[in-house]
């Protein structure tokens, strides 16, 4: 059977996928649905066809599977930012790690058999740092009606016309107007209600404020949100945060985990079994695991191509008086082709790489490096499996896979691979 744009069949829900789409069939065609459960028995409507598949919406739902729930937020299915909050928080985590087996298995060529454990904390209210959308009216002016990206300092103008304050909706730029979300903590919470509440000082140009919650404040931060005033938008404030007996600073673009109840948790993961005198920590942001493998290790490179974060970090091993960490502001492919043949070769090396991966570039010259053991945190299956089936050819072995659920309602998922050298 072909299929159209515009049909409907009825379909059996057998999985669900990376990226947090049901799986279903028509006569063997791969059906991708979103908002769906394992087990629903659904009419779907066809809204596109691609070589391969086939992608449609839910038209009615003919018997509802035992894993689906209310979603606890009305703006669910409307906002983007959630895709998983009609599945009850036992398949959430289910899926997950069936997510990550996947990746393994079809990316990788890795048969991983064994559990993959799921660590969590609390579903909601869980969320430090988030970035709100902002849309204002079109004659909204800032001092003196000049352009409020020409000067480092926005104005503050009251302005009369109406104010969107929320999230993009799903799959457009559009604007979900939200007054309270369920996964952020209590203290973002506040400050995005307050956002609410006239009279309206957001500066007349601002396009986003990102909320930043630290143990003894919260920053709002208004900004336009291009990526060339990153740094000038960090430093307008930071917070602090404790973690594992170490006061970490960070400003509002500054990149750190964002789960404030699992974050020790993925810290005591990542760092589980690792012992030596040097240790490499490659991609080191602020410093969140550099800093604590100094505890256990005589010499810490840390390595970090933001600026901003590099800056974070260097001034965070200082601030707690950590003086065997030598930190590097540079790409780390650049760090290891260059620096790294001066250095004695790494006991252990831990890499946090962005959703990008490491790479195979990287991940070669740290094959050539021979560390007895490589920890990897990766929060992107697929890219993960990639790099992995570079790591396992070579001379790694898989010894623990752990996910650690920090973006409960989303189908993000955090991973800590233990490998050790054959």
């Amino acid at each position: 059977m072909n299929l159209s744009i515009g049909d409907i069949h009825e379909i059996t829900i057998e999985k669900i996928v990376y990226g947090g789409d049901g799986l279903g069939r028509v006569n063997g065609q791969a059906v991708f649905v979103p908002f769906a459960a394992p087990g629903d028995q659904l009419r779907v409507q066809i809204t596109s066809l691609e070589r391969n598949l086939a992608r449609g919406v839910i038209a009615e739902i003919v018997k509802p599977s035992t894993l689906r729930r209310a979603a606890p937020c009305p703006h669910f299915g409307v906002c983007g930012g959630c895709q998983l909050q009609h599945l009850d928080y036992a398949a959430q985590l289910q899926v997950k790690a069936e997510f990550i087996r996947e990746s393994l298995r079809r990316m990788g060529g890795i048969d991983w058999q064994k559990k993959i454990e799921v660590l969590a904390a609390d579903e909601f209210g869980y969320r430090s740092r988030a970035e709100i959308k902002v849309r204002q009216g079109e004659n909204a002016t800032g001092r003196n009606g000049e352009d409020d990206h020409k000067s480092p300092a926005y104005s503050i103008t009251p302005s009369p016309h109406h104010l969107q304050v929320g999230f993009f909706k799903a799959n457009t730029h559009d604007i979900c107007e939200v007054t309270e979300c369920p996964i952020l903590l209590p203290a973002a919470n506040a400050a995005l209600q307050e956002l609410h509440r006239p009279p309206n000082l957001l500066p007349s140009r601002a396009t986003r404020v990102y909320l930043t919650v630290g143990d003894d404040q919260t920053l709002a931060t208004a900004a336009t949100g291009e990526n060339a005033r990153d740094a000038e938008v960090d430093a307008q404030g930071t917070v602090r945060q404790t973690i594992a007996g170490i006061q970490y600073s960070f400003g509002v673009r500054t990149f750190f985990q964002s789960n404030r109840l699992l974050v020790e948790q993925l810290v005591a993961t990542a760092m589980e079994a690792a012992t030596g005198k040097t240790a490499f920590d490659l991609y080191a942001g602020a410093g969140l695991f550099s800093l604590q493998l100094a505890r256990s290790f005589a010499q810490v490179y840390a390595v970090e191509g933001s600026k901003i974060s590099s800056k974070h970090g260097l001034k965070n091993a200082q601030a707690n008086r950590i003086h065997n960490i030598t930190y590097e502001a540079m790409s780390v492919e650049a760090w290891l082709k260059w620096k790294v043949p001066n250095l004695p070769r790494p006991d252990f090396v831990l890499l946090d790489p962005p959703r990008a991966g490491a790479g195979e570039a990287v991940v070669q010259r740290l094959i050539a490096l021979r560390p007895k053991r490589i920890h990897y945190v990766s929060c992107d299956p697929t890219t993960l499996a990639r790099d992995l089936k570079l790591l396992t050819k070579a001379k790694y072995k898989i010894d623990s896979i752990t996910a650690l659920d920090m973006f409960p309602q989303t189908y993000h998922v955090e991973t800590v691979v233990k490998l050790t050298m054959k």
